[in-house]
């Protein structure tokens, strides 16, 4: 059994530009750090002239779920999942349900080491046919999922991200070569909602959406959370859907969730 690895995890999707900051190329927010400082998730760091990720091996909990309550309803269906999460994320939405693991501060939050290994060994071990990124958004902790999806491969366990889908073009393509099933959250069909609410952009989300129907095999299905007098109006739910049957196909599953 490996264990979680010592010392700080340099991140794959950076560079240094010529002002001297270092840019995180992971997610359209493109933040550029002085040393020491944090990204808007709070878990890219840059340290000693590099870009890390300070939550690889850490979780924020482990829960055994049904797969529906991804939600995922033809991925396996009737199957266990185990789901775990880190902290932070690379959206602000002002409505998220997860708020106390999604902006809470690393330190705060993870108590439970993990490696990639033991996790796929643990899913095994309590017979869950998947393994779940979720609670928090797996985009901001990629490099950490991608390599629990290799662990889980090798023993035969599937890997799912539940998702925002905010992310750029070349870890999107890394990312999601890893993954067999993902739940990608379209928050809303506006332009106006994601910058007020999620303070992001509806285009990158979209583009997340058609490249996993024109140019991968991984299973996904959509949730949109519907929240009264936000996002619920029948004009805003028919362009989504409308959108969807058009650009991705009539087959493509959505759920709508109810805002508590």
């Amino acid at each position: 059994m490996s264990t979680v690895r010592e010392g700080p995890y340099v991140g794959r999707w950076w560079h240094m530009l010529a002002d001297g900051r270092v840019q995180c190329d992971l997610c359209p927010r493109d933040c550029r750090l002085h040393e020491g400082q944090r990204g808007a998730c709070f878990v890219r760091m840059r340290d000693h002239d590099q870009m890390v990720l300070t939550t690889y091996g850490r979780s924020s909990g482990f829960c055994i779920d049904p797969v529906e309550k991804k939600p995922l309803n033809h991925f396996y269906p009737g199957s266990s999942i185990l789901s775990f999460g880190t902290a932070g994320c690379n959206l602000a939405c002002k409505f998220c349900q997860n708020w106390d693991i999604s902006k809470s501060r690393d330190v705060d939050t993870l108590a439970d080491a993990a490696s990639p290994e033991q996790l796929a060994r643990a899913a095994l071990d309590y017979g869950c046919r998947s393994v779940a990124f979720t609670y928090n958004d797996p985009v901001i902790f990629a490099e950490y999922a991608m390599d629990v999806a290799d662990a889980c491969r090798e023993v035969g366990i599937k890997a799912v991200a539940v998702t925002a889908g905010y992310m750029h073009d070349e870890p999107r393509r890394e990312f999601y070569a890893k993954m067999d099933a993902a739940n990608v959250d379209l928050k809303a069909f506006t332009e106006e909602f994601y910058f007020r609410t999620c303070s992001a952009h509806l285009k990158d989300v979209l583009d997340t959406l058609v490249y996993l129907e024109h140019e991968t095999e991984v299973w996904f299905e959509i949730t949109t959370l519907l929240i009264p007098g936000r996002n619920d109006g029948d004009a805003e739910i028919d362009a989504e859907c409308r959108w969807i049957a058009k650009e991705l196909g009539p087959d493509v599953p959505l759920h709508f969730t109810a805002f508590h």
